[in-house]
């Protein structure tokens, strides 16, 4: 337990109502299917009640979302990331989207301050809006890299641009979100009400300083939670 909430639930992710690609998702996303686990297609199709076919379609567009890698001869296996593929991945985006907080500080146009303020007012309610758990996540972390994605946008460097669009892993991004809860939540909120007001104030260094921060919180979570997956 994190804050008091579990953090893989498993066999929720069986949602007979969906589609084969939500329900397989879902599987992989709740801990049914574990990382470095073999996703065989003639099991899927019997636990999913479904041809091999729409398992193979699924399999596919999974792999294009990163959840899943796929190997010639040996078929699907869940992905994995260790802790230290966290460490790593959250300690370069700390550097260079905390650079680009700095750059956008001083560059940073009005209607991209709205828009970030938009963005921060819906992920403030976004609970309101889903009954669905993991359609919320879906839905707030399209919120949250729009978010992000901004200020780096804002910084006006392409390289910049390049160099985190190819360090954010976005599946990492969504079992992060996937295992908030709503003291987690709460706390992303603040950070980025906390970077939105330092870029309104043109303030490089608390720009910097503050998206490092948050970017460590989230960092430090995500590890907490792997371990405890783990055990």
């Amino acid at each position: 337990m994190i804050r008091g909430r579990t953090i893989t639930t498993s066999r929720k992710g069986y949602r007979p109502g969906g589609s084969v690609l939500e329900r397989l998702r879902g599987l992989i996303l709740e801990g049914e299917y574990g990382p470095g686990e073999r996703l065989i297609e003639e099991q899927l199709a019997e636990k999913l009640q479904v041809s091999r076919t729409p398992i193979r379609q699924a399999l596919t567009r999974l792999e294009a979302e990163g959840l899943v890698e796929i190997f010639p001869n040996k078929g699907a296996m869940v992905c994995s990331f260790s802790i230290e593929d966290v460490r790593d991945i959250y300690d370069l985006r700390a550097v260079l989207e905390g650079y680009a907080a700095r750059r956008a500080a001083e560059r940073i146009g009005k209607e991209e301050l709205e828009r970030l303020g938009e963005l921060a007012g819906e992920m403030e309610k976004i609970a309101e809006r889903f009954s669905d758990h993991e359609e919320e996540t879906r839905a707030l972390v399209s919120l949250n890299n729009e978010f992000h994605n901004a200020v780096v946008v804002a910084s006006r460097n392409k390289r910049l641009e390049r160099l985190v669009r190819n360090t954010v892993q976005i599946p990492l991004v969504f079992k992060a979100f996937f295992w908030y809860g709503p003291y987690e939540r709460m706390i992303s909120n603040h950070y980025h009400r906390q970077i939105l007001e330092a870029l309104t104030s043109r303030d490089p260094e608390r720009a910097e300083i503050v998206m490092r921060e948050h970017i460590y919180e989230g960092r430090d979570f995500v590890i907490r939670a792997l371990r405890e997956e783990a055990q």
